[in-house]
Parts: C-alpha cells; structure tokens; sequence
C-alpha cells in the first residue's frame, strides 16, 4: 500500500520553503503551497494536525497553528503545510478539549475559511459553538455520522481532559475512524493502551492507523494517558491495521523525552517486532499515499 512523498511533490507550481528557520535542525522544515487535491493520502502537518484526504473529501484532525501551547509550551518546529495553502476542509475532527488539541483560535481562523462541519466527542460542541461554526455534531462512543459517502464513527479512548471546571472530563475524549470509497483510517487523538483496540479492530478493517507516539515521561504521570512507542505498536497489532503513521511528537515541548526520541524507539520496536515495512515516520510535510 501506498509510499511516502513530501506535500505537494510532482505538482505544477511547488515551491519549497528554504528551511532556514532556525527553529530545530534534526527536523528540517518542509513547506509546500497547495496546488491541487492530494490523491488518497495522510499529510502530518504538525502535533495531532492530520490532513487526511479519501475520495475527493478533506477532513482535518485537532488543528493547531499556534507558536505555543496555553502560552508554556513552545514550538519547536513549523507547520507541514502553511494554513493559507489549506485545501477546502469538508469536516474538522476533535478528539478532545485538552489545550494543544482543541485550539480556539486556530478553529476561528477555520470558520472564516469556510463552512466545514465540526465533529466533537460528546459534551465539548460548546467549544465549536463558541468558535462559530454553524454545524457542530456530538457523537459518543460508536455512535456515526453518515454523510455523500463518508462514514466517520466515533470511538473510545482513554484519557482524561478537564479544560475548564464542568467539563466532562474522560468522557470528553475520543477517536476517530473515517470511511470513503473503499478506504478506513482511524485517528486516534490523545489515548493510552486499553482493550478498546481490539474491538475497534474487529468492527472495522482499517487501512492506516494514526496513532500517538510522544508525551510519554515522566512515565509515572502519562502511562494511564498517553501511548508510549512501544505501546503504540501494540496497539496497531491488536487494530491489525496495514499501515501506522505516528503523529504527537517532534512539534511542542511537552514532556520530559528529547524530541528526537519517539520515533527512534518506535522503529527500533517495529524492527525487534518484524514489522518495520508498516511504520511510515513522516516528517512535517509529509504525506503516506494509500
């Protein structure tokens, strides 16, 4: 299945950024202007930012285009794709309402875009609300929503995100498994391991599996809240997906493990485990064509 290019490679009028910005250099920027629609393709843009593009729809994933994370935590690499080079975005995904995954401004930023449908878990539509978005949907564990031949089901995962006090807390949080023309990709959002995998593997047959790989230590306070690499692999085992792409590191300094480490413990683990030829580690930039 599929291979690995960077945004926009091949088309007519691509211009790439120099990659002078001086912001990390084992993470070298890659920007691209949109020309033209992407074939079915995964394009990580940056953190939990996912372009996944099936069958002529767009749907984006927990967009943040901010220089920080609630003013703390800085950003140590660029976006993947500069937000003005957006293609239409038909659905925005939320997995939950935690700071560097459900960002106001950038979904204000969206709005004025467009007219795209906001997908939330269950007891965060407030927040899409309060961004302007007329079309906000709340779903709950495998409820769906069906739409001209996209199918978007909602999924557990376990994590708990409290925003603001009355928040629903681990209720709140979720996954995602989108469905077009013969094609199924399951988002994962923030989660740590749980036997949710398996089940979600057995309802549906999933052709890329995106999962988190950062945010991992200090352990004692993120393994009942994050996956670490090697957990992650696990996880895409037991979804017995065909292909895993990472996502959730190298952006934002979050946590306690150098930037660099995510993804070398997750190929090192893919390698022991024989199935390094499924993990795609992509860049900011980079796109995995189905």
């Amino acid at each position: 299945m599929g291979g690995l290019k960077r945004w926009g490679e091949g088309m007519e009028g691509v211009c790439a950024c120099d990659g002078r910005s001086g912001i990390i250099a084992y993470l070298p920027s890659i920007c691209y202007h949109f020309n033209t629609r992407m074939p079915d393709s995964i394009t990580l843009i940056n953190h939990a930012t996912v372009l996944i593009q099936l069958g002529g729809v767009n749907v984006l994933t927990d967009p943040i285009y901010s220089r920080t994370v609630s003013f703390m935590f800085p950003r140590m690499q660029k976006a993947g794709i500069p937000f003005n080079d957006l293609p239409p975005i038909n659905y925005v995904l939320i997995s939950h309402s935690d700071y560097d995954h459900l960002n106001m401004k950038t979904l204000r930023r969206l709005r004025r875009r467009g007219s795209s449908t906001l997908i939330v878990p269950k007891g965060i539509g407030s927040y899409g609300q309060r961004a302007g978005f007329p079309n906000v949907l709340e779903l709950s564990p495998w409820e769906k929503f069906e739409e001209g031949g996209t199918r978007i089901t909602c999924v557990p995962a376990k994590h708990v995100s409290k925003r603001k006090p009355g928040d629903p807390g681990s209720n709140s949080c979720a996954g995602f498994v989108v469905e077009r023309s013969d094609r199924s990709v399951y988002f994962a959002g923030d989660t740590a391991y749980g036997e949710f995998f398996t089940e979600i593997g057995s309802r549906h047959t999933i052709d890329v599996a995106l999962l988190p790989i950062g945010a991992y230590k200090p352990e004692k306070w993120f393994k009942n809240l994050h996956l670490h690499p090697v957990t992650a692999l696990q996880a895409f085992q037991d979804l017995r997906a065909k292909d895993l792409v990472p996502f959730h590191w190298g952006t934002f300094w979050i946590s306690d493990e150098p930037m660099e480490e995510p993804p070398q413990k997750l190929l090192s683990e893919a390698q022991r485990r024989g199935i390094q030829d499924k993990v795609h580690v992509l860049r900011n930039g980079e796109s995995f064509n189905l």
